[in-house]
């Protein structure tokens, strides 16, 4: 059970899979790219700069436009006070660089709040990672770990590049581009938070 978000970013046609107990929540014109895959909204959220022509079928939250929060981000705060604990938020990223930045800081935030959410297109998936052992089955592609705070320490198996209980800082970007290699792969976080890039590529 996931809450899928969808923003008004770049979208890059990613197909998007909604199951029975998920809730699809949109952004303001985020709504558009629900719509181009048929896809039942249950919620509609923004202060409608960008989705001119609102839906009336479909729940709504209009919100003022002068605001500290972006408009997914309350997306979002309106998914977890529905009881929704992991997050797929897609029309987050490319375009400006500045709401990429800010959408990868919702994800601290949510870490935080011990939830889990990533952002995703059709090539890319961004997540914080904490502390714990993550598994991954990509066959090939890339993964890149960056330290999100000062330092993190990491262990990393079957990928092209292996370390164990190695430091990383947030001042080096030593853990850029690691390559699957076509095996069950894990990545141990010791301490620290890490930003985790995975670029995937047709195998």
């Amino acid at each position: 059970m996931k809450c899928i978000i969808i923003g008004a970013g770049s979208f890059n046609n990613p197909k998007i899979i909604k199951e029975k107990d998920d809730l699809l929540i949109c952004a303001d014109g985020g709504y558009l790219y629900a719509a181009k895959q048929d896809l039942k909204v249950d919620l509609l959220v923004g202060d409608f700069d960008s989705l001119k022509d609102i839906p009336l079928d479909v729940e709504t939250v209009k919100l003022n436009k002068i605001k500290d929060e972006t408009d997914l981000y309350i997306a979002i705060e309106e998914g977890i006070k529905r009881g929704y604990q992991t997050f797929d938020i897609y029309g987050a990223l490319g375009g400006r660089i500045e709401h990429t930045i800010a959408n990868i800081q919702i994800l601290v935030n949510l870490k935080s709040k011990g939830l889990n959410a990533k952002l995703i297109d059709d090539k890319t998936i961004v997540e914080i990672l904490s502390t714990g052992t993550y598994i991954y089955n990509e066959r090939c592609g890339y993964i890149s770990l960056f330290s999100y705070t000062k330092e993190s320490t990491i262990t990393i198996k079957n990928l092209l590049y292996e370390v164990n209980n190695k430091t990383i800082s947030n001042e080096f970007p030593l853990g850029i581009d690691n390559e699957f290699i076509g095996k069950e792969s894990t990545v141990t976080v010791h301490n620290g938070l890490v930003l985790s890039i995975i670029n995937k590529k047709n195998d």
